[in-house]
């Protein structure tokens, strides 16, 4: 059997072995016409590795245009190229192996299929621009916007962290002035914080663009107190005491009251600012005194002014001189002691005028028709007489020199 066999594999043995060639040959031939080689463009985006590679140089770099992509050629079988996509392949530049400073080798693969792909295209570069890196650290600056609800203000704002670090082209950090953080307190009647984003600015006030710098945070976090508000009075007092014939008229402030700030526990005891009397010493004067007075170290602990400007209040003493007037008294108030008997005074007129020395406030206060008054008439015969009035006048007023008054004494 076994002969048998051998003898059928090994009779014509050379033409069986140029069949098999042959029909390997055409198999090929028939691939090759049905499914061959052809090229096909591609693009990818270009991964960047190695960026530490600059930046250990203390510069930066920029791709030319934004354009990071990389457009290449693939040679393959037609069945296969035309399942494949950009993102069959990968393309590469590291950074470490810039050149010139300008433009790095772009490393192109396949993912799949690597023994059947063919990338024609070589020498791509990834072209960049390389500037000076700059670093820098500036305090942020934790502000508020919006307004908070009725009764309410804003007390203090805090940032934390407070200090931001920013890298990237020396001419765009070099233009930075001034960092801040932000937060809304619109509405608010408690204390609030929030994480917001960090916005730089220029000399100008501008925004700077973020786009291209690095910053080591992200977000920081911003709290703000939100505390009552109150209205309250001033309170002045005065030392000393002003010159003979000089009286203290008055004390008169502007404003006369204040919108302080605090904790409701705090405002809750205050209903009045007191302000000492060594502030204001009026000792010897002789004149009106005009002071500024900064009240807001009276203030007590845990209040605060709500508008800071308001501190400064314009104090004006009033500080006034004696002085005097006539009055017109009426006769009938004047008794005349000490007159013979059936005899009687009968004044010319029903008044006599008298003159009163006092301050201009008391004595526009005094009513001349309750002025009263005494005349001595002891030893007086009938006829004209013109005697010494004496006036009953209270402790701040006084007859500013004699008074007299004129009247006929007649038989009853």
């Amino acid at each position: 059997m076994l002969k048998k066999f051998g003898s059928v594999v090994t009779n014509n043995f050379g033409l069986k072995v140029l069949s098999i060639i042959f029909a390997i040959i055409m198999w090929l031939v028939v691939v090759n016409i049905d499914d061959p080689k052809i090229t096909k463009t591609f693009t990818t985006t270009v991964s960047i590795t190695n960026e530490s590679a600059i930046s250990d140089m203390g510069k930066y770099y920029e791709v030319v245009d934004g354009k990071n992509t990389v457009t290449f050629a693939v040679s393959a079988k037609r069945s296969l190229i035309e399942d494949l996509s950009g993102s069959d392949f990968k393309a590469v530049a590291d950074m470490s192996s810039i050149e010139d400073l300008s433009r790095v080798p772009i490393e192109i693969s396949a993912l799949h299929y690597t023994n059947q792909i063919s990338i024609i295209t070589r020498n791509q570069y990834l072209d960049v621009t390389v500037g000076n890196l700059q670093t820098q650290s500036f305090i942020i600056v934790p502000r508020d916007s919006g307004t908070p609800a009725s009764g309410s203000v804003v007390g203090s704002v805090s940032v934390s962290p407070n200090v931001l670090k920013v890298s990237g082209p020396a001419e765009i950090v070099s233009t930075i002035d001034k960092v801040t953080a932000t937060i809304d307190v619109s509405n608010m009647s408690m204390d609030i914080s929030d994480n917001v984003i960090p916005k730089l600015y220029d000399s100008d006030g501008a925004e700077i663009d973020t786009t291209n710098l690095t910053m080591n945070l992200s977000t920081v976090t911003v709290s703000a107190e939100i505390l009552n508000t109150k209205e309250v009075g001033l309170n002045f007092q005065t030392t000393g005491k002003p010159a003979d014939g000089y009286q203290l008229t008055s004390v008169s402030y502007e404003p006369e009251t204040v919108q302080v700030k605090g904790a409701a526990e705090d405002l809750n005891k205050l209903d009045m600012i007191t302000i000492p009397k060594d502030v204001l010493d009026i000792s010897d004067a002789e004149g009106d005194i005009t002071k500024t007075v900064d009240i807001s170290s009276y203030l007590p602990d845990g209040v605060e002014l709500v508008d800071t400007a308001a501190k400064d209040i314009s104090v004006t003493v009033e500080i006034e001189q004696a002085s005097t007037k006539v009055f017109d008294m009426p006769v009938a108030n004047i008794t005349v002691n000490n007159l013979k008997s059936g005899y009687e005074a009968e004044f010319e007129g029903n008044t006599v005028k008298v003159i009163i020395a006092g301050f201009a406030s008391d004595l526009n206060d005094l009513d001349a028709s309750k002025l009263t008054g005494t005349i001595d008439a002891s030893g007086l015969k009938e006829g004209e007489h013109t005697l010494t009035l004496k006036l009953d006048l209270p402790d701040q007023y006084s007859a500013s020199g004699t008074q007299t008054a004129t009247f006929h004494i007649v038989k009853k």
